[in-house]
């Protein structure tokens, strides 16, 4: 909307008299109802308890006649429409309700009449607010009254002195400004006003005056502009032809100068000799984003080094890379680049492509030579791999082996513990029973061996697991199995990656395992699993408030029956964390631990995310 000057003036004289006053009035008028609201509520507050005190000993002595008096002069006040006495026994005892009396909002305050600790009745007060805003509404009345009337007569004076001082000058103001717009230069402004505007009209005289002068002078400027213009004309023509003979004579020779925009990762300048090193047009070379395509899929990082790097350095940057020629032959260059800045502060890309193809030919002829030495290393590294599947085999077949004999030993002993007790004594019993421990425990011994042969030989199967789903179901497993345990379990929700789930819950479930046992003696035992940030990398931790270690073995928790607890203080065989190693190894990632003696210990794993293929 477009206003002219006389309304907008009159319109923010206006607003600037009335939102002030308004919004004066409008405070006044919330604080008086605000008092208002406050002491009548103060004085329903009085009344109730004036009643609940009066009503004690009526109530007490269920005596209502002796509680109509204070009730009747309680009704007096005309803000009171209802008084209800309530026994907490028999019901209404006593009750005044003028509900004619109500004007605007009803107010309700009950309250317990208690005696000697018992409360024995109910007092209900009810009072209305009308009267306290009608006040109000008569005071709003009257502020609306002046406001119409300041509205009403702060025009016609407003406008009368606007047209008088300001509009009228300024009208002239503008004839005399268009003048000066159409270069009326003659005729002097005559201003004899001392106020602002005079000023303003005695600026625009100056103004007149300069330009007056201005404009003569740059016609003589024009004609010395004219003549260096056709000088620089002539100089122009001699850098172009400069220009040609230096293009001309680096074309001509077999290194390819070129020059590219980094911002847009695209050649700005080829050299003709382009067309004849891969025997593309000129065109193709233009295009956005050739380098990268055209380079070497093993050497296409390389053009991020170039468009990318290259721009935060001030030395030269080369490199060797490939180019695949138009008929699939690879092409060898030597890539130099410089950063050279233009006039706009701007960093563009300039140098030169060299053939390097001979060269390279005599290197990868080299290679081949030295390759022979590295298959004689590789041919060694096979029949060291193939030892290993034979120790492998070996320790698998000794296992299985070793079950038989150990499941006659602990058979034949569990019979003779149960058919022929009662010919051995406690020391014969006693002896038995350490047979068949020692059986169990070797047949233990031997599932670990061989589930730690089998995470050489599993092969890894990823896909996206909810880590602390497996972790809940573990912790119940554990909690079911000692449901007398009381150990404050913390799991960080959500926490989901990429992993093969059977070998991660195997993990998860010696780490919560340890930590469940080692705290076994801890009172307020506490066992946490979740995430965080180490080293701008994700990972995992188990954590508890156990027996924990000394640091100084720190080096020996991970190896196959290493254990830094005694047997008979905590049971186990030193496998656990071996499998938990090997099965954070398998998913390339890795696992430490921090601790302290007798103050628990804590274990930190990484999962980074695996091939497309799902396999390790």
């Amino acid at each position: 909307m477009t206003l002219t000057l006389r309304t907008a003036v009159i319109l923010a004289i206006l607003t600037g008299l009335m939102v002030p006053s308004i919004f004066i009035n409008l405070l006044s008028i919330q604080r008086q109802e605000n008092a208002l609201l406050k002491n009548l509520d103060e004085d329903h507050k009085r009344i109730t308890d004036i009643l609940v005190l009066g009503m004690q000993e009526p109530l007490w002595n269920l005596s209502p006649d002796t509680g109509k008096p204070l009730l009747d002069s309680v009704m007096s006040d005309t803000r009171i429409v209802r008084v209800s006495v309530q026994d907490a026994t028999l019901g209404t005892f006593l009750e005044r309700n003028q509900p004619e009396r109500r004007q605007g909002k009803l107010r309700i305050i009950p309250r317990d009449v208690r005696k000697q600790g018992n409360v024995i009745g109910k007092v209900t007060v009810e009072m209305h607010d009308g009267a306290a805003l009608d006040s109000i509404h008569q005071y709003q009345l009257y502020s609306i009254i002046t406001a119409a009337i300041q509205l009403a007569i702060s025009p016609a004076l407003i406008l009368l002195l606007l047209q008088s001082r300001v509009l009228n000058p300024l009208q002239r103001l503008m004839a005399e400004s268009i003048r000066l717009a159409k270069r009326e230069l003659s005729t002097p402004f005559e201003w004899k006003r001392q106020d602002e505007i005079g000023k303003l009209g005695q600026s625009l005289e100056i103004t007149r005056q300069s330009l007056h002068s201005l404009f003569g002078e740059l016609e003589s400027k024009n004609h010395e502009l004219e003549a260096d213009i056709q000088q620089r004309r002539q100089i122009e023509q001699a850098l172009r032809a400069s220009e040609d003979r230096y293009r001309r004579l680096v074309e001509s020779t077999n290194v390819v100068p070129w020059e590219a925009n980094p911002a847009e990762w695209r050649f700005t300048y080829v050299g003709p000799q382009a067309e004849v090193l891969l025997g593309y047009p000129l065109h193709i070379w233009y295009s956005e984003g050739f380098l990268s395509s055209y380079l070497h899929q093993d050497d296409r990082h390389l053009a991020y080094k170039l468009f990318t790097e290259a721009q935060d350095i001030d030395r030269p940057i080369e490199f060797e890379c490939r180019l695949l020629g138009n008929d699939s032959r690879q092409v060898w260059v030597m890539l130099i680049a410089t950063v050279i800045p233009d006039d706009a502060g701007e960093r563009h890309l300039q140098g030169y492509l060299i053939d390097i193809s001979a060269r390279k030919t005599t290197e990868i002829e080299l290679n081949h030579y030295r390759n022979h030495l590295e298959e004689l290393v590789e041919q060694r590294t096979k029949a060291l791999a193939a030892a290993n599947k034979e120790l492998e085999a070996f320790s698998y077949s000794v296992s299985h082996d070793l079950r038989a004999p150990l499941r006659s030993v602990d058979g034949f002993s569990q019979v003779l513990l149960e058919d022929y007790a009662d010919k051995l004594d406690d020391a014969g019993r006693q002896y038995l029973a350490r047979i068949r421990r020692a059986t169990q425990n070797m047949s233990n011994l031997i599932d670990d061996l061989l589930n730690l042969s089998k995470l050489t030989r599993s092969e890894i199967k990823t896909q996206p697991v909810n880590l602390s789903e497996i972790a809940i179901d573990i912790l119940q497993e554990l909690e079911s199995s000692e449901p007398k345990r009381q150990v404050a379990l913390s799991i960080m929700p959500n926490l989901v990656t990429e992993a093969d789930p059977k070998l991660i819950r195997v993990a998860l479930q010696n780490l919560l395992s340890n930590a469940w046992k080692f705290t076994a003696k801890t009172a307020n035992a506490e066992i946490k699993f979740g995430a965080t940030h180490i080293d701008g990398q994700n990972a995992f931790y188990v954590s508890d408030n156990g027996a924990g270690f000394d640091m100084t073995y720190a080096d020996k928790l991970f190896g196959a029956f290493q254990r830094l607890h005694n047997a008979q203080e905590f049971e186990g065989n030193g496998v656990g964390l071996a499998i938990v190693q090997r099965i954070i190894n398998r998913h390339h990632g890795r696992i430490w631990t921090k601790s302290t003696q007798g103050q628990g210990a804590i274990f930190y794993f990484t999962l980074p995310r695996q091939a497309e293929n799902g396999t390790s």
